[in-house]
């Protein structure tokens, strides 16, 4: 963000223990609305500078996902001297972003108690695998292991020789970072009122079970029927049934909607690419029937044969036309459906642009390129992404001495190789 102009988060202080995704993209919007974050990382760097490399401490990984952050170099395993530099990071932040497992806190300072110690008023967020509590509180975990014990996997996974594959990208790594980002400015407001800050627990698990409300609500009516399909379902795991088959399996017996996201909310093979459509009512389902004189499914079972055949005809219908003519038709009646892009085909859509959704940044090694841009924005302050990456070790000596160390002090942590200039 330009000296210019001032984000609705301007003169908040963030600093950042975090590496890989969710947490980072949490910090990735705070500085994107505004917040300076000063990012922390080892004498190696993100795990995330090593994933599509460019240089030996730069990749295109680690760019996208911490833009707009400036970043310094500390050992963290390095006793007293790493801890007099992270007490004197937290005295100065206004909210602190942990991603570690809860063992890793009290060993490197950075458990509640020390934390509210040393900065009474700090917002402290920690974002953990599974949660604070309960038998997996203690284990560290990705995205991947989240999608399978969170239920969601066995939705929206791709099937690969009979076994499920994992979703990509990492969906609940960034969408936790959101979470991360609500509970933050939560916090903040409380702060105001109080003047004290709290700590704010969020997770990879608690994110993706908010994410499928819809999914995994269940109701007692509907137990005696729910128990039945699993005892099934265990049945054909039993005699070897691949992925596929048990998923149609479960979904056609417990999925709600099942017929509506077979028909109206899906996507179809039209004669150039795939076209995307979604309709929820029986009023959008109507005009789906005028457009494409498909005979109606009212009151069919979606495991019937008359129900099959009727969507099979509208993949073949669907096939006859380029995806261009059936939005042109389906939007006139007020139908709604879209474009199916790749992800490359996405970064240049006119949609996605014309909200500065993705955005262009000129990084100086890896060069010019495009990413994602702010998700939000306000109609009295700027939002946006317009800082790339740091280099490692960027901002060391600069932040170092911004939070009260002294210049002697500086070079004796250099020398010692607690922490690192530009590398």
């Amino acid at each position: 963000m330009s000296e210019e102009t001032h984000g609705i988060l301007s003169g908040l202080k963030v600093v950042e223990f975090s590496q890989n995704a969710a947490v980072p993209q949490c910090g990735r919007l705070l500085a994107g609305m505004g917040a300076e974050v000063v990012k922390v990382e080892p004498p190696a760097g993100d795990s995330m500078r090593h994933v599509t490399k460019v240089t030996e401490a730069e990749s295109r990984t680690y760019t996208a996902i911490n833009s707009g952050k400036r970043g310094i170099v500390l050992d963290m395993l390095a006793g007293d001297d790493s801890r007099r530099v992270v007490d004197a990071l937290l005295g100065w932040a206004d909210v602190c972003l942990v991603g570690l497992k809860q063992g890793d806190l009290v060993r490197f300072g950075l458990d509640w108690e020390h934390v509210s110690a040393v900065n009474p008023r700090l917002v402290h967020m920690v974002l953990t695998a599974f949660g604070p509590l309960g038998p997996d509180a203690a284990e560290g975990g990705y995205d991947v292991l989240v999608q399978g014990l969170s239920g969601l996997g066995f939705s929206m996974n791709r099937e690969s020789a009979g076994v499920p594959e994992p979703t990509r990208p990492a969906i609940f790594d960034f969408s936790s970072g959101m979470m991360a980002t609500v509970g933050v400015l939560a916090a903040l407001i409380d702060r105001q009122r109080t003047g004290k800050g709290q700590r704010v627990d969020a997770s990879l698990l608690g994110t993706a079970v908010n994410l499928g409300v819809p999914v995994l609500t269940t109701y007692d009516r509907d137990r005696d029927r729910v128990n039945s399909v699993l005892d099934q379902l265990g049945d054909l795991r039993a005699e070897g049934a691949d992925f596929a088959t048990q998923r149609q399996f479960y979904e056609t017996r417990l999925a709600r909607g099942a017929s509506a996201f077979a028909l109206y909310f899906r996507h179809y093979l039209t004669r150039d690419g795939v076209l995307s459509v979604a309709a929820m009512s029986a009023t959008l389902y109507e005009k789906f029937h005028a457009v494409t004189g498909l005979p109606s499914i009212h009151g069919l079972d979606a495991n019937s044969a008359e129900f099959k055949a009727i969507v099979a005809e509208a993949e073949v219908l669907f096939e006859t036309r380029t995806t261009t003519e059936w939005m042109k038709e389906l939007r006139a009646v007020g139908f709604p459906c879209g474009r199916y892009n790749t992800p490359f085909e996405a970064v240049d859509d006119p949609q996605i642009r014309a909200n500065d959704y993705v955005v262009e940044l000129e990084h100086p090694v890896i060069g010019s390129y495009a990413t994602a841009g702010m998700p939000i924005s306000f109609s009295e302050t700027p939002a946006g992404i317009t800082a790339t990456s740091p280099r490692l070790g960027e901002h060391t000596a600069q932040v170092l001495a911004d939070v009260g160390l002294t210049a002697s002090e500086i070079a004796d942590l250099h020398q010692k190789g607690v922490t690192a200039p530009l590398i």
